[in-house]
């Protein structure tokens, strides 16, 4: 980690509760935001769009995150 972010830990450390839960929710959007713009390789896209046909096909099923957790 650089010194900047390791300071920033450092003084969101001292910061109340209420406001490291907000900080840590408009990271989380900011973080989703940047992955939602930085491009994707063409193989993982098809990748992606043949599992989501299987699985809106019928031929492939989900299974429960939480169970599928219990089983690891």
């Amino acid at each position: 980690m650089t010194a900047v972010a390791t300071r920033i830990e450092r003084e969101i450390g001292q910061l109340p509760l209420e406001d490291m839960l907000l900080l840590h929710e408009h990271l989380l959007v900011s973080i989703h935001e940047k992955e939602d713009a930085s491009p994707l390789d063409p193989a993982f896209r098809d990748e992606i769009a043949r599992r989501v046909e299987e699985i809106d096909s019928g031929k492939a099923k989900g299974v429960d995150a939480f169970e599928a957790l219990k089983d690891m």
